[in-house]
């Protein structure tokens, strides 16, 4: 599984950089918080499906000192990045110009199984490789 996600570290740590470690809120380091939202992450995307996880981690709730929301834009990150295995059809049906509008996504992953299974499998292997690359940031 390591060598499947190995393409995708360093997208993670870029990712990490612009969206966790350079927030305005994390200056002293990024909260442990995310560790663990990462460690559900992937239990909830097998065991609820993609739609429920990804409702659930949408929202800007400030609970366990992250942001649920900036998780998630972290993960899209890194799916979006040049190193990805998202295809080109997917990123362009799935993010206008780069960006996440959740509602759309939402909306278009419901409506494409093929988009479903292929986002799904994605958002795995990005969960995974932010999981070991959030392992070498100083976290408070």
């Amino acid at each position: 599984m390591l060598k499947k996600i190995e393409y995708l570290l360093p997208a993670a740590l870029d990712s990490i950089d612009k969206n966790l470690a350079g927030h305005d809120d994390h200056k002293e380091g990024i909260p442990s918080g995310y560790q663990s939202a990462i460690a559900g992450f992937g239990t909830s995307l097998l065991q609820m499906g993609l739609l429920p996880t990804l409702a659930v981690y949408c929202d800007q709730d400030h609970q366990a000192g992250i942001r649920r929301d900036l998780f998630l834009q972290t993960l899209f990150a890194i799916l979006l990045h040049e190193k990805s295995h998202l295809s080109e059809k997917a990123k362009k049906e799935l993010f206008e110009n780069g960006r996440v509008n959740l509602k759309n996504l939402l909306r278009k992953v419901d409506q494409s199984q093929v988009l479903k299974q292929e986002l799904k499998s994605q958002l795995m292997e990005a969960a995974l490789a932010f999981k070991l690359a959030i392992r070498t940031y100083k976290l408070k």
